[in-house]
């Protein structure tokens, strides 16, 4: 005959036992949820640094659109006054509004434009930057710092008329 004490204390085992996979299978089930959702976490984060990494490629495009010349002069771009001052009548600028821009005079634009002087490599830089953004863009810029306005030119017909 089995001795009481050895059935008491199995039967006590038997009950502790049950209690606690009442109180822990709750738990793992959440721990499981929670695993799930660390995992689809860091699949959103891997597909967003992806597509930081596509983005940021795309503006390092942009910034650098002049590539640097081969002969190792250190220019990096072309130069040429009368193209200065076509682009900046193509985007409606007067020198007071495109000196801002670069950094600079509107002197030191006109002396420019003249090809008296040519000038910095900074600021061919920045002309490189300014040649490959849209009007609307620049205007954006001008806006944004609160520079000059973009120059009304009065048309000949209506100095003819006047």
């Amino acid at each position: 005959m089995p001795n009481i004490a050895t059935v008491m204390k199995d039967e006590i085992t038997r009950l502790a036992r049950k209690e606690l996979k009442q109180q822990i299978d709750p738990l793992r089930a959440q721990v499981s949820a929670q695993k799930k959702t660390i995992a689809a976490l860091k699949q959103q984060i891997d597909a967003l640094q992806r597509d930081v990494g596509k983005v940021a490629k795309g503006v390092a495009k942009k910034a650098t659109a002049v590539p640097a010349a081969s002969d190792g002069s250190g220019r990096q771009s072309r130069y040429s006054g009368a193209l200065l001052r076509k682009l900046r009548e193509r985007l409606g600028l007067s020198r007071d509004a495109f000196a801002p821009l670069l950094g600079a005079s509107s002197a030191a634009l006109y002396t420019w434009e003249q090809t008296e002087a040519r000038p910095r490599q900074e600021y061919l830089d920045k002309i490189a930057l300014i040649r490959s953004l849209s009007k609307a863009q620049v205007l954006e810029l001008l806006e944004q710092s609160g520079s000059a306005k973009p120059s009304k030119k009065v048309g000949r017909k209506k100095l003819a008329t006047s």
